[in-house]
Formats: structure tokens, C-alpha cells, sequence
């Protein structure tokens, strides 16, 4: 009975050493920018491009009752605004100008000649949002050129259970097609190597635990108050007398 207990609980807790990330694939290379800066990262590049939150206004100059009636509109968690008479449009990823031109080409079929100025009312709060195995899970206000062990460390650094080489990054968390993958930082950590990606605003990064952190956790969760440890403990004189 006892080694049947000892087998069941080795392989309990080995399946709970496994990676829990393993199947997520690196984070895109295409997405890997060494030595320079995302365009617009921060209010007031020159190249500016959109994120979710950002508070625009949209104006018709020839047909000024098109105008939105709120002044400013949202762009949306998802990277669209909803235009009246439009519908939705992809504003994220685009500049003033560029989002300009695309509303000028859904609106050609019922306008004449239309023009379009988009302006900038508000930007959103540039942040990424850090949790999982750091000291302390919350949101970074981001700077232009942040690595991601930057703002790890903005939230007081990896935990002792942290894996390292398996965060995982969430880029367009909201969209319809996010950009999910992990990154290996023990280079970063351990050798002072130059890391491969700058964060974007709105950008998610997610710390799992190691294979030991979470057998552990697994075991005092799980196991503790389901194994009846008597049967692991040496008889007593009495039970020998007894027996």
C-alpha cells in the first residue's frame, strides 16, 4: 500500500513540474527591435501611432454634420473607433493621417469628395501591465525604449520561483488577433546580454512559476490533506504489542 502511495505521488508531481507555457512559441522575431524605439511609443513622436484609449477627434470640413456629436471619440480596447454612418474602423496602429485617409475611403461611397482631419485630444496612459512570479504584480508606467526585465524590475524584480526563461508576452491583448509568445531572460539576468524587444504600450507580461515552485505549491494544495500520512508512520511500541 505504501509504495503504491509513493508511485502516485511521484507521478502527481511530476506532471505538476511540467511547464505549463511549454507549447507557446517564442515571441515573434519580426517583433524583435534591438537598438531602437517603437515609433510613437511615447505622446509626440514624429511618426505618433495609435493605441487603444487614445481620445481622438474627427472632423468633416466640407460636410460638417458628419462630425461626431461628442467631440472626441475612443479608440477601443479591440483598436477600432465606431464612426456614425461608417461603422467600425481599425484606428490602432495607425497615425492621425493615415486613420484620416482610411475614413476617407469608407465615407467616398456617400460623400462628395470628402476630407477628413483626425487630431489628437487626449493620449492614453502609456503602461504594461507585469503579473504572475514578481514581487510585486501591478502596472508600469512605460518609457520610451522599456525592455521588458526593466519594467519586471519596476515591479520589484522576479520571485525566487520565477521561470526565467519562459515569459510570456501578450502584444494586442484586446484585438482579434493578439500576439502571444515567450521570451528567455536568463542571458539578460545572468550575463548582462542585450535584450531583443522593447515593450509597446498596453503590452501584458506574464511570469510563470518553475516546475519546482509549482510542485510545491501543487503538493501543500493538493496532497497534503489527501494522503493518509499514517501509513508513513513507524509503529509505536503499542502497535507493535498489539499486532
Amino acid at each position: 500500500m505504501k509504495n503504491l502511495v509513493v508511485v502516485a505521488i511521484a507521478a502527481l508531481v511530476v506532471s505538476a513540474c511540467g511547464n505549463p507555457v511549454s507549447h507557446i512559441p517564442e515571441f515573434p522575431r519580426s517583433n524583435f527591435v534591438p537598438g531602437s524605439k517603437i515609433p510613437g511609443a511615447v505622446p509626440g513622436g514624429g511618426h505618433y501611432k495609435l493605441i487603444p484609449y487614445d481620445q481622438i477627434s474627427i472632423r468633416f470640413p466640407f460636410h460638417p454634420e458628419q462630425d461626431p456629436k461628442s467631440g472626441s471619440i475612443p479608440v477601443q480596447p479591440d483598436g477600432n473607433i465606431i464612426l456614425d454612418g461608417v461603422g467600425p474602423i481599425q484606428a490602432a496602429g495607425l497615425a492621425p493621417e493615415e486613420l484620416a485617409k482610411a475614413i476617407i475611403q469608407k465615407s467616398s461611397d456617400r460623400l462628395r469628395d470628402p476630407q477628413v482631419v483626425v487630431t489628437i485630444v487626449q493620449y492614453a496612459p502609456r503602461r504594461v501591465f507585469v503579473g504572475g512570479e514578481v514581487k510585486s504584480p501591478g502596472i508600469v508606467a512605460i518609457q520610451d525604449g522599456m525592455t521588458p526585465l526593466q519594467a519586471i524590475f519596476e515591479r520589484g524584480g522576479f520571485t525566487t520561483t520565477a521561470q526565467m526563461d519562459s515569459v510570456v508576452l501578450i502584444r494586442d491583448a484586446a484585438s482579434a488577433d493578439p500576439q502571444i509568445g515567450r521570451m528567455d531572460l536568463t542571458q539578460a539576468m545572468d550575463h548582462a546580454a542585450a535584450e531583443r524587444i522593447i515593450l509597446a504600450a498596453n503590452d501584458v507580461l506574464y511570469i510563470p512559476m518553475t516546475g519546482v515552485g509549482r510542485s510545491n505549491l501543487w503538493v501543500k494544495q493538493n496532497i497534503k490533506d489527501l494522503i493518509p500520512w499514517e501509513l508513513f508512520r513507524p509503529p509505536s511500541i503499542r502497535d507493535l504489542m498489539f499486532q
